[in-house]
């Protein structure tokens, strides 16, 4: 009898991530067979407001389409829901209470992770929406195990996150992967390494389309590997001590 588990992922924030996302959960995936994939359903929510502008600006909230989303990945069957963006944990607490699938919380899983791979490691910066950084939502996670969150400046979060994302010509959420935005998210990572960051934090999903395969003065930790090994290894029943991130 077959007793793998299957996964459910909200995804949309925004839809370029999402695809990205799939593809990785494919690839991480130690299957030699197309059967030992997992069963995954993905809800391409694009209807899903702007997390930051609807928690902290009093835009459209986005918590009724996340609601949805997780409704029909628990019809579908999903044992197990991941969230293809890290801002949207802010509302896990609230979602978790409507659900009989167990949505995997892929912040405290980055902040377990960095503390199993990087053992006395003191401070971490965090690069991530503007929406995560003002809720704190890294940083207490990093705080609960002993560990100091490194945040950019206001000025600096505009230049070398929010326009790099959200550049109505250049950012990512257009599909531009390459070029200004690049340069920015990597500037970005030098701003928190000069400010005490041993370790940097890709909080957000749009993230691994720049820093995937690139060399940096600090390590870059990718929060959706580190979120996609978790959901595997559940869904799987694969010992967790299991590495399957590169």
């Amino acid at each position: 009898m077959d007793d793998r588990k299957k996964l459910g992922v909200v995804g949309g924030m925004g839809s370029v991530a999402a695809a990205y996302f799939f593809n990785r959960l494919v690839e991480l995936t130690p299957a030699k067979t197309d059967q030992q994939y997992i069963e995954t359903f993905v809800h391409n929510n694009s209807s899903v407001p702007d997390r930051t502008d609807g928690i902290l600006y009093g835009g459209e909230s986005p918590l009724p389409e996340l609601r949805r989303s997780v409704s029909i990945l628990n019809e579908m069957g999903a044992d197990y829901i991941v969230m293809a963006c890290m801002t949207s944990h802010y509302f896990i607490e609230d979602l978790q209470r409507e659900s009989r699938a167990i949505i995997i919380d892929g912040i405290k899983e980055t902040a377990h992770s960095l503390r199993q791979d990087y053992g006395n490691i003191k401070r971490a910066g965090i690069l991530a929406s503007t929406g995560a950084i003002k809720l704190g939502l890294f940083q207490k996670a990093l705080a609960d195990l002993n560990m100091e969150g490194i945040v950019l400046n206001d000025e600096e979060q505009f230049l070398y996150f929010t326009e790099p994302i959200y550049h109505q010509e250049w950012g990512i959420k257009t599909g531009c992967v390459d070029g200004k935005s690049k340069e920015r998210l990597f500037q970005g990572v030098e701003a928190l390494s000069r400010a005490g960051a041993q370790v940097v934090i890709a909080g957000c999903s749009e993230l691994p389309l720049i820093f995937r395969g690139e060399s940096l003065s600090v390590p870059v930790v990718d929060s959706i590997d580190v979120l996609l090994e978790k959901a595997i290894k559940l869904c799987l029943g694969l010992d967790q001590s299991l590495r399957l991130r590169v």
